[in-house]
């Protein structure tokens, strides 16, 4: 099973903050940021690595320059046996003061 989440970024300057756990086997996990704008390039938050069964809550947080598209991807197909993973995100706009 591969579980990818995804979130739309709409305004340059938001931030977005996860956290996932693992519950039973390892698996393995990567974040990336997209942006809309042509000739943007995908930004790798963070690699592919794996997460074992007994690591702590994996908390990361990244805030865009452009708007785009945030995608977190939990990957399991490497074996098997069933695997549990949650996750759960919070965007915050940013705050822009106009003078």
């Amino acid at each position: 099973m591969l579980l990818s989440g995804f979130e739309y970024l709409k305004q340059g300057g938001a931030t977005i903050t996860w956290d996932i756990v693992v519950g039973g086997w390892d698996l393995e996990y990567s974040a990336e940021f997209v942006p809309n704008g042509e000739g943007s390039y995908t930004i790798a938050v963070e690699k592919p690595r794996k997460i074992a069964a007994n690591e702590e809550a994996i908390h990361n947080s990244f805030t865009s320059k452009e708007a785009g598209k945030m995608v977190l991807s939990v990957d399991n197909t490497a074996s098997r046996k069933r695997k549990v993973a949650a996750y759960r995100y919070i965007v915050r706009k940013s705050a822009t003061i106009s003078a």
